[in-house]
């Protein structure tokens, strides 16, 4: 009865899924024929991987999108170091995450995960075929999962985190599709997320806290923390605030709220909006309302020559999000003031920088609680209390720079996640594998 129980429900959920396909096969064949370099992604996210005879037998590890690729980063080079002879291969679910995977990790192979239907999944593994695979944080897909456990692949989550809301539809759903039960181990971040697996009847014995990647993924703090070239260049040591990982229409209220604030006049606003492909209408917003102040793209920036004073300097490009940090004398974390859920606040805040959020922070509640416990970092309701936040550290630099070392000191105590982390992959999947520990 209980097999047939969730036969049904995985039948239900394939035909829902392909409902949902054909349904959505119009916007993406115009999608393809508008930009024919789609029909490769498509192809992949169908389960067509292209073959690499680099993956076959290695410990697959993947992460959705940037945030998570990111944070694998200290676990493959202890990987590395400590298993030279061991394959690796990294997926990941967005363009951009496969994007920040090649600039990474160049030597390894990358892959498109595939849609959660049964033939992509069974085709990926076969194509890929590792030896077992890795999932950062909470990638829970009932039929890759189930295409995992038919070719006898081992299946860890590491960094795992489950939010409260996302906990209640899983246990709405863990009856009928036991997706959990098809997993090895949990190595988690602390006990909150170790609490909420439980709940989902996880059995205990396979869950352990391991710690957050992210904070051994960050860079370190060191004393007079230079840009490279040319951002040492532009910024020319001027003071400088940072609006990281924005969101429509963060950039245009921050910058309208500085406008309005005469003691921000000369000082640069360096803006790296989370999708950089925005970049060509949000310059023509920002304008509208910049009140005099140049808005620079960084891709028509000439190479080392001083920004003007008070410029809006707009980051059009990929990868360079640590750098604009870097020149930096405070940052706004964006995703913070709508209701997106924040952004990353350990970049900044490792840096030494201070930081400033909005409201929504839920995605990143923990490390908000842990900086603005130390001082490293303070909430806003709004635009324009966040600005006037900005500008009484920017009038102190003394000020801000020990908010600044307060955070970084409090990341820096929390390192060590890596290492726990390839401890309990050697005990669980590398075994199961046949890695040698």
């Amino acid at each position: 009865m209980r097999g047939r129980r969730f036969d049904a429900a995985y039948l239900l959920y394939d035909v829902l899924l392909y409902l949902v396909g054909l349904a959505l096969l119009p916007l993406l064949l115009v999608r393809v024929l508008l930009r024919p370099r789609r029909a490769v992604a498509v192809r992949e996210r169908l389960g067509l991987a292209r073959r690499d005879p680099r993956a076959a037998g290695a410990l697959l590890l993947h992460g959705v999108s940037v945030g998570e690729v990111a944070a694998m980063r200290p676990l493959i080079e202890r990987i590395r170091r400590r298993h030279p002879e061991l394959r690796l291969a990294v997926s990941s679910t967005t363009p951009s995450g496969r994007a920040t995977a090649r600039r990474l990790f160049p030597d390894l192979p990358v892959f498109t995960f595939p849609l959660d239907l049964p033939f992509a999944c069974r085709a990926f593994l076969r194509r890929v075929r590792p030896r077992a695979v890795v999932l950062m944080e909470l990638e829970i897909w009932p039929n890759f999962l189930r295409a995992c456990n038919r070719f006898r692949l081992p299946v860890a989550i590491v960094n795992g985190r489950i939010t409260e809301r996302s906990m209640t539809g899983y246990r709405r759903v863990h009856r009928l599709l036991p997706q959990f039960d098809r997993i090895l181990v949990y190595g988690v971040q602390n006990e909150r997320y170790a609490e909420r697996f439980r709940r989902l009847a996880v059995p205990p014995e396979r869950i352990r806290i391991t710690g957050n990647l992210k904070y051994d993924a960050v860079p370190e703090c060191r004393p007079g923390r230079e840009p490279q070239e040319p951002w040492r260049g532009w910024c020319a040591g001027r003071p400088a605030l940072v609006v990281g990982s924005s969101h429509e229409p963060e950039e245009v209220e921050i910058l309208r709220a500085v406008a309005a604030r005469p003691e921000l006049a000369r000082a640069l606003l360096l803006i790296v909006p989370r999708h950089p492909e925005r970049a060509p209408r949000l310059r023509r917003e920002l304008e509208a309302v910049a009140d005099g102040r140049p808005v620079l793209l960084r891709s028509e920036q000439a190479n080392g020559r001083p920004l003007p004073a008070g410029a809006v300097f707009l980051v059009d490009t990929f990868g360079e999000l640590e750098q604009v940090y870097r020149c930096g004398r405070v940052a706004v974390v964006g995703g913070s003031l709508v209701p997106h859920g924040g952004q990353n606040v350990l970049e900044p805040a490792a840096l030494g920088l201070p930081v400033l959020v909005g409201p929504h922070t839920e995605n990143f509640a923990e490390e908000v609680e842990l900086l603005a416990a130390v001082g490293g970092l303070r909430r806003a309701s709004d635009p324009s209390s966040l600005v006037t936040c900005a500008a009484e550290w920017m009038a102190d630099p003394a000020t801000a720079e020990a908010c600044g070392r307060a955070g970084a000191a409090a990341l820096a105590a929390r390192r060590g996640a890596a290492a726990s982390t390839l401890r309990l992959l050697e005990e669980t999947v590398l075994a199961c594998s046949g890695a040698e520990a």
